[in-house]
């Protein structure tokens, strides 16, 4: 019989406690939650059932495990003579290998590695069979040495990205933030494998490096993704230290948002490794960073927006709304927090070993099931050129099921959520809290990284989505997709916590009138402005479309802008960063913020003639119609928020589409005034 180490653990417990033993204790003893207690005592039993050993329940008691005297000493000998295991599955364990493989100066070998792991010969000759053929994804290879051993060959770049992720997924968030906030100058243990691989003294600096550069930048990293660039930081130091380089490569440029962030980090590692850098692992590590959410540009005027990915995921909802018969289209929360995900999704570049997969997105893949069918569909369409793997699939399912949950309404209590999982399963929990527990009325989620900065005496009660051994406040632990069964469990908890709070209503303070009412004035000013200067307006062509544009904004010279040049070219140089045109349309939205610009301005002009012009699908489209939208530089959040939903109107819906496609004045009209009544309404 086979049995992982946290079975033999409860089967130990069961063993030494004939009595009998509660799912708190075990809870207690193993660090784990109620559902993690279950689901391993089910297992268990599929294991025993034919030893003719079975494990009881009784109402009201704990769990005992009962059977024939003999059968129970043959299994307590079994647990005994079974040599202690390093690792509870496969996966784990041939991750550890390749990670060993990786960081060797020199040749292993199988019995070495058996002695090192813990295994027979046969099951790492088995592990060998199984990396060697995961390792061609990564473009490394597992050699064979005659008379000398085996050992991973392969560019650094490869080494070091493979085990940067490997180590990542061998450690779970809350243990990461627990030891490297626990980092000093001495040493700490830890039993972790894969945490061990890395100097405590590279972590210790990327730590505090972190600390260092600008949380404003950072504000949006979820704990995984602060926890992939952490290990990966720490490492690099490592293997910069070791002399261990990223190879001279010719590669395209990164970003100049992420060589900046990533040239502020290397300058520090320099500084304290008293090492130079060279420009390619600078280069490294801010590709590396593209596929981390350290900012999220919605806004039409920041130079990072990303106008065709912005469309795909118009698309990607508005097929998935057709396909599954629920409206997602006006969830704008959803295509924000879909732009984020798929933003590093598509960036990121290597993915885990075959097998690595994380459970609960198969639950939620499973409790949404036709929804998950629409969306796989669909993001074959929209995405032909991206093969999504199992995980980003379930990461995309999580936030059209937020969606579909997002139902807020007035509660009574404030509670704080825990969450250990990214902004996608942090955003479904905190829904399904605002609808199914009626006696809660704010939900601040937080990240485990995050512990030290809160003030717990602000709320009500704490929830966590795992168990915080040293923590003590009263908390509950709590899956993150929150069950039916822990909703109830919740409610009682909160009767007990906190009778005389339960199902009242507490009173939020309200924003001073004058306040409020001048926030609103100046929307509306702002509001009426865009309303007055609004036209479609015919004009001539010039030869090329760029000497059009020169023509239409040197009319604006005085009113409207008083530098017509600056901001010619300012339009043009983002029409030719990005491709504009809308899709099976005949217009594009120019559009640039300056300081040359005095007020902000929306309005269209029809040409005479046509232009050929890329549109967000890569595909041409025939131009015959402008729209320019104009903003002054730096803009107020009244403003943006006028602005914002102008841009985001024009592929908004199909109705939109061909409002601004063949509208006239009068229409369009109507459509601007429709969507700053709903603004000024919403706020």
């Amino acid at each position: 019989m086979y049995f992982s180490i946290r079975e033999k653990k409860i089967l130990s417990l069961l063993l030494d406690y004939p009595n009998g033993i509660t799912s708190e204790e075990l809870q207690d003893i193993l660090q784990v939650s109620k559902r993690t207690v279950y689901r391993e005592i089910s297992s268990i039993e599929k294991t025993i059932k034919s030893q003719d050993i079975q494990i009881i329940k009784p109402r009201g008691e704990g769990y005992r495990i009962v059977g024939e005297t003999l059968n129970l000493e043959r299994l307590q000998q079994q647990l005994g003579e079974k040599q202690a295991e390093l690792f509870t599955d496969n996966v784990q364990r041939q991750s550890a290998i390749v990670c060993s493989l990786l960081l060797m100066d020199e040749e292993a070998t199988i019995e070495g590695l058996a002695i090192d792991f813990k295994v027979s010969s046969a099951t790492i000759t088995s592990d060998l069979a199984t990396i060697e053929k995961s390792l061609i994804d990564y473009r490394l290879e597992l050699q064979r040495l005659k008379g000398r051993g085996i050992r991973i060959v392969g560019r650094e770049k490869q080494r070091r990205q493979l085990l940067s992720n490997l180590i990542y997924n061998g450690v779970s968030e809350f243990d990461f933030f627990q030891f490297i906030d626990s980092l000093d100058e001495k040493k700490k243990t830890t039993d972790n494998f894969f945490l061990n691989l890395l100097s405590q003294s590279s972590l210790l600096l990327a730590r505090r490096i972190f600390e260092q550069i600008s949380q404003q930048a950072f504000e949006q990293v979820t704990d995984n993704q602060l926890q992939r660039v952490l290990i990966l930081l720490a490492l690099s130091i490592d293997r910069m230290a070791q002399e261990r380089f990223v190879e001279v490569e010719q590669e395209t440029k990164a970003k100049p948002e992420s060589m900046q962030i990533a040239s502020q980090i290397m300058i520090k590692v320099a500084t304290t490794l008293k090492k130079s850098i060279p420009p390619q692992e600078v280069r490294f590590f801010a590709f590396q960073l593209e596929g981390v959410n350290y900012k999220k540009p919605q806004n039409i005027f920041i130079d990072s927006f990303d106008v065709e990915l912005s469309y795909k995921i118009k698309e990607l909802i508005r097929l998935v709304s057709e396909t599954s018969g629920i409206d997602f289209r006006k969830d704008e929360q959803l295509f924000n927090d879909l732009s984020a995900h798929m933003s590093a999704a598509l960036k990121r570049n290597l993915t885990v070993l075959q097998g690595a997969n994380n459970p609960l997105l198969q639950k939620i893949r499973d409790k949404y099931q036709e929804l998950t069918a629409a969306i796989i569909k669909e993001l074959a369409v929209v995405f032909p050129d991206h093969q999504f793997t199992a995980d980003e699939l379930g990461y995309v399912v999580i936030h059209f099921a937020t969606s579909l949950e997002r139902h807020p309404s007035g509660r009574a209590l404030s509670a704080l959520v825990l969450c250990s999982s990214g902004i996608g399963t942090a955003r479904i929990l905190e829904s399904r809290i605002h609808k199914y527990l009626n006696e809660i009325e704010k939900v601040q989620v937080a990240k485990i990284s995050e512990m030290n900065q809160l003030d717990y005496k602000s709320y009500d009660l704490i929830l966590a989505t795992v168990f915080l051994p040293g923590f003590n406040l009263p908390y509950k632990v709590i899956s993150p997709l929150l069950l039916d069964d822990e909703i109830k469990e919740i409610k009682d908890y909160i009767q007990t916590l906190h009778p005389d709070k339960a199902y009242g209503h507490v009173d939020e303070p309200e924003q001073e009138p004058s306040e409020a009412f001048d926030e609103i004035y100046e929307t509306m000013r702002i509001a009426n402005s865009l309303l007055q200067n609004f036209d479609v307006k015919q004009i001539n062509t010039k030869e090329t479309i760029e000497l059009t544009l020169e023509e239409i904004i040197d009319q604006l010279q005085g009113t409207i802008v008083s530098d017509a040049k600056i901001v010619t070219n300012k339009v043009i140089q983002r029409y030719l960063v990005a491709p504009i045109g809308v899709p099976k349309t005949n217009f594009a939205l120019f559009h640039c913020a300056d300081a040359h610009v005095k007020e902000p301005l929306f309005t269209i002009y029809d040409l005479d003639r046509k232009f050929l012009i890329q549109g967000m699908d890569k595909k041409s489209i025939d131009l015959t119609r402008v729209l320019l939208l104009l903003a002054p530089d730096p803009m107020p959040e009244s403003q943006q928020s006028l602005l914002g939903k102008i841009s985001s109107s024009v592929i908004e819906s199909d109705l939109n589409t061909e409002i601004y496609k063949f509208g006239n004045k009068e229409i369009i009209y109507q459509l601007l005034s429709s969507l700053f009544v709903k603004e000024i309404r919403e706020n």
